[in-house]
């Protein structure tokens, strides 16, 4: 039997998010969400725990999207003229040309925690918006921070590759190029995480055919042909798009709800002999090392 998150990310980016993930947890398909402090309607996070005992409820970092939780003089290189983080495009952009302060970013995310805290406790694990720590050196600075503040659970971005049903893959020659190597870094991060008393599933559920990428009893039934004892499989559902940052996957958002608060899916997770499990199952290693990040 292979144990599966299936997590819900974005909570408290808009209320048709925040009831989308609801339903799906009182449903009892998504078993993991996570909650951006810095969005508008994060507050409503107040009483997840206590309605859904059951449910891991993470920190959604978030650096690329809305406002910050900080005063904007506090992080003068992560805002715009308007007080608003960059884009996605712009963060990357400036980072890599050394406009962003990684001191200034250690001071969001731990005004993020405290927020997040405030609202409902300590978080059971940690990841971010858009992947913007997917960096070499931003990986480094959020581990350390993460450990600092006593986050020792995180996503992992190994891969549980889905192989395509129809034979053949619809990932770019770009991406088949770049993929080994990002393998070689992902794997590496890995150890370090590991090593510093991070614990993550094996690995992220992902299709190698955007087609495949909907069709959960293709998806489920490829599990129970991996070598993996505990996957991850990310969603963001909405009910309605009702927020400027649901991006390109607008139109998913919807039809993953739908798939997450079914009858038929709870149907395939059983015939297809899932164990539906959260962050907390995760087994923590009592004595790890640890080691410096400089």
């Amino acid at each position: 039997m292979k144990k599966l998150i299936i997590t819900a990310d974005d909570y408290g980016m808009s209320p048709g998010v925040n009831q989308a993930i609801e339903e799906g947890i009182g449903c009892g398909l998504i078993t993991s969400t996570n909650v951006m402090a810095n969005m508008d309607y994060a507050q409503d996070a107040a009483t997840l725990k206590q309605k859904f005992p059951n449910v891991s409820v993470g920190i959604h970092w978030t650096l690329s999207a809305g406002r910050p939780v900080s005063k904007p003089e506090e992080i003068p290189s992560l805002v715009n003229e308007n007080g608003e983080f960059h884009s996605y495009q712009e963060f990357r952009k400036r980072y890599r040309s050394e406009l962003i302060k990684e001191e200034e970013i250690i001071t969001e995310l731990k005004n993020q925690y405290e927020k997040f805290c405030e609202i409902c406790g300590e978080p059971d694990y940690w990841n971010t918006h858009q992947n913007i720590h997917v960096d070499f050196k931003l990986f480094r600075l959020f581990v350390k921070c993460a450990k600092s503040l006593g986050i020792s659970k995180m996503r992992s971005h190994q891969r549980v590759y889905i192989r395509p049903e129809s034979g053949k893959s619809t990932m770019s020659l770009k991406w088949k190029i770049l993929e080994p190597v990002k393998l070689i870094i992902i794997n590496y991060w890995k150890r370090m995480a590991s090593k510093n008393g991070m614990a993550s599933p094996d690995g992220i559920v992902t299709t190698l055919n955007e087609k495949d990428r909907m069709n959960l009893e293709y998806i489920f039934e490829s599990l129970n042909h991996k070598n993996v004892k505990f996957a991850e499989y990310v969603i963001h559902p909405a009910v309605k798009i009702d927020s400027e940052y649901f991006g390109g996957i607008s139109g998913n958002r919807i039809v993953e709800y739908k798939q997450f608060t079914s009858d038929e899916t709870k149907r395939l997770v059983y015939e297809k002999n899932i164990k539906l499990a959260n962050f907390r199952d995760l087994k923590q290693k009592e004595k790890a090392k640890l080691v410096k990040i400089k």
